[in-house]
Order: structure tokens, then sequence, then C-alpha cells
């Protein structure tokens, strides 16, 4: 196999699962110094949940390395065709789960009642921040995302 063949698909492999954070103490760099909305509330329900992880990535450095794996198989141009597209089929399935499981995290999810009477269920990252029943809460709301953090 091509020397920069393998290296690219490495590092496509290795950016593709970069593992951004869903933490609600960590923000985005393009949501700093921008106003943003916040509701008050309470905490009447906490559930641990397994945020899922990112497959698309994982698929596509499958599929490519199946399907260079799969063309090197034979010597027939047609049968190495046929090795190559079954190759990349079977890694893509393999590199969807891969990916997956290597990006997965642990959650919780937050049912809060706002201030106003609203019951809504915030999912987010687990993080240090603990969360209990009848905590007063901030919801802070940007770009149709919100994150949770206690209120004193």
């Amino acid at each position: 196999m091509n020397k920069n063949i393998l290296i690219s698909i490495m590092l496509l492999t290795v950016t593709g699962c970069v593992n951004y954070k869903l933490t609600p103490d960590v923000v985005s760099r393009s949501d700093a110094q921008k106003q943003q909305y916040v509701v008050l509330g309470t905490v009447k329900d906490i559930t641990a949940v397994t945020i899922e992880g990112d497959r698309e990535a994982g698929a596509v450095a499958g599929a490519i390395i199946g399907g260079v794996a799969g063309k090197n198989v034979t010597d027939s141009e047609t049968e190495s065709d046929i090795a190559s597209l079954v190759g990349g089929l079977v890694g893509s399935a393999v590199g969807s789960e891969i990916g997956s499981n290597l990006t997965k995290k642990d959650g919780v999810e937050l049912l809060i009642e706002t201030d106003a009477g609203r019951l809504i269920s915030i999912i987010q990252e687990a993080s240090s921040i603990n969360y209990s029943v009848n905590q007063r809460v901030r919801i802070i709301k940007r770009n149709g995302k919100s994150r949770v953090l206690p209120f004193n």
C-alpha cells in the first residue's frame, strides 16, 4: 500500500474521532462574548444516560481502510474491484461500531421546572458538577442549545 495513502487514512481516522465536550462548563469559542438567554428553574428529576457516539467518522475511515485492504487481495482486476467493494462495506460497518464505542459519553438528563411553570428536559454530558433534586439551576440558551449550571 502506498505510504501516503496509509498516512492519509490514519490522519482521517484520528481527526474524525476528535471528541468534543458536551459538558455544561465548556463552551464553544463562538459563544464567547455573545448574549445568551437565561431561564431559572428547579431540578425535579435526574436520570443517568449514555450519549451515543459518532458513527460517521468511524464508518468513513473503516470504508477507506476496508476498500484499500480489499483491493490488494487478488491480482485479478474484476475480483480486486469486488473485494474492494466488499471490504469497503464491511470496513464501514465495523468502523461505525468502533467510532460509536470510542466516542460515546456518560450523560445526565435533567428534568427541570422553570420559574414560569414549564417542565423541560435537557441532556448533557456528565461532568464534575453534581445536581440534586430541588436544586436551583440556570438554563443558558444559545443557537438552539441549552446547558444547565447550578444557580446560587
